[in-house]
């Protein structure tokens, strides 16, 4: 059936307004993905035997969504746009969580612009989820021993930005660039210490990506990342020091030759804050069931220290024979000792493959270990552990390993 017709049912479903939209619309798609895995995730999560096992048949990593994609030409190379979009949790029934929601303007010449909640060009144009073949299973990169930086913020390789504008460049001779701004401002401290960027006195957010393309061989690319710590932020004290602006810069490349490519990115993370997700437990590294209460393997190993510095590599190789594409890749991440929390360290190493069983569809597999030194033990949260003494005192190192195999469809 006629992608548009779908849609146009849809919209229907959804109101009239949506309705009195599409009718006039250039044109209305109806996009999405549906994704399942059977995970197997034991981590060694405290000395003495206390080791624990998750196994699942589910989609905690978030690969499945739908949405609608609306364009509307207003002459003279003008287009109004919009995007919906919704994710679902195939296997454990959790409703839709809100993902892209934006309204923007484009035109050939000049780019497009996008006004909503958006992905942040580190995640989906400047490496990030564009370099890892893994991206949304028990495999993936972000998050995953620290292998992508993948804040609660939204400003790294996972989340969205909310209150946000976000401009696209056309391509000039290879070059393009994206620009992301979160300007806004609050006479209240918003509660807690953030997870999302905003609040009193935190209001110049900003990212730049860069990307200079070789034609289909290959791209260079890189950009700079600022999340300005809030008025909470600033409050706390963590390590020996109150929150400042969390700055990150990003440089990478990607190369393609013959049916081998290979793909690398480093991120240099300065005064990670609290509260961002990049500096506390991560579940991202083992999907964390994605609040389905029976899937429990949240992991303290992707975290830097609250206000400290660290640096994150990356490095993919992907081989493809026929249908079939082998993936060996792996990352580390180093956070510097601040105050009495010590060095940590983490690395990790993925393999396996992916099978195209069309252009839409795809069966995968694998197995990614995660090592960790100086991260913290069972039940910790953030730098609770983090002390030479304390970390003397468990003898904890969690390590994590992850057997994983699915099934992807898109449409």
């Amino acid at each position: 059936m006629n992608k548009k017709l779908i849609a146009l049912a849809v919209a229907g479903a959804l109101g009239a307004p949506l309705v009195a939209s599409a009718a006039s619309a250039d044109g209305v798609t109806l996009f999405g993905r549906v994704g399942i895995e059977y995970g197997s995730i034991e981590i060694d999560q405290a000395a003495g035997g206390n080791d624990y096992r998750q196994e699942s048949l589910s989609d905690n990593a978030g690969s499945s969504r739908w949405g609608l994609l609306i364009t509307e030409d207003l002459s003279n190379g003008l287009k109004a746009n919009a995007r919906i979009e919704y994710g679902f949790r195939t296997g454990n029934g959790n409703v839709d969580s809100v993902r892209e929601q934006w309204v923007g303007l484009s035109g050939a010449s000049w780019g497009a612009l996008q006004f909503g909640r958006v992905q942040s060009p580190f995640k989906d144009f400047a490496g990030g989820t564009t370099i890892d073949p893994f991206v949304t299973t028990n495999l993936q990169a972000r998050g995953s021993g620290g292998a992508m930086y993948a804040p609660g913020n939204g400003f790294g390789a996972a989340g969205f930005v909310d209150h946000a504008v976000r401009y696209n460049s056309p391509s000039w001779g290879g070059f393009s660039l994206a620009l992301l701004a979160s300007p806004g401002d609050a006479t209240q401290t918003e509660g807690g210490t953030g997870g999302n960027v905003g609040g009193k006195g935190g209001t110049n957010n900003y990212q730049l990506g860069l990307k200079y393309k070789f034609g289909t061989s290959g791209e260079i690319f890189g950009g700079y990342s600022n999340d300005e710590a809030s008025d909470a932020q600033a409050l706390v004290v963590t390590n020996g020091q109150t929150g400042d602006d969390e700055e990150v810069w990003r440089l990478g490349t990607a190369w393609n030759f013959g049916n081998f490519r290979i793909a690398a990115q480093y991120e240099n993370i300065e005064h990670a804050l609290a509260g961002n997700g990049g500096t506390s437990c991560s579940g991202g590294a083992s999907a964390n069931g994605n609040a389905d209460a029976g899937i429990t393997t949240a992991q303290c190993n992707t975290a830097l220290n609250t206000n400290g510095d660290g640096d994150i590599w990356f490095l993919t190789t992907q081989y493809k024979i026929g249908k079939v594409t082998l993936v060996l890749q792996g990352g580390e991440t180093k956070g510097d000792s601040i105050g009495t929390a010590v060095e940590r360290e983490s690395k990790n190493l993925t393999a396996g493959a992916i099978y195209s069983l069309s252009k839409r569809t795809r069966v995968f597999g694998g197995y990614q270990r995660v090592s960790i030194e100086g991260a913290g033990g069972a039940g910790v949260v953030g730098n609770a552990i983090n002390t030479t003494a304390a970390q003397a005192a468990v003898a904890v190192q969690p390590d994590r390993e992850t057997w994983s195999i699915g099934m992807r469809h898109d449409f």
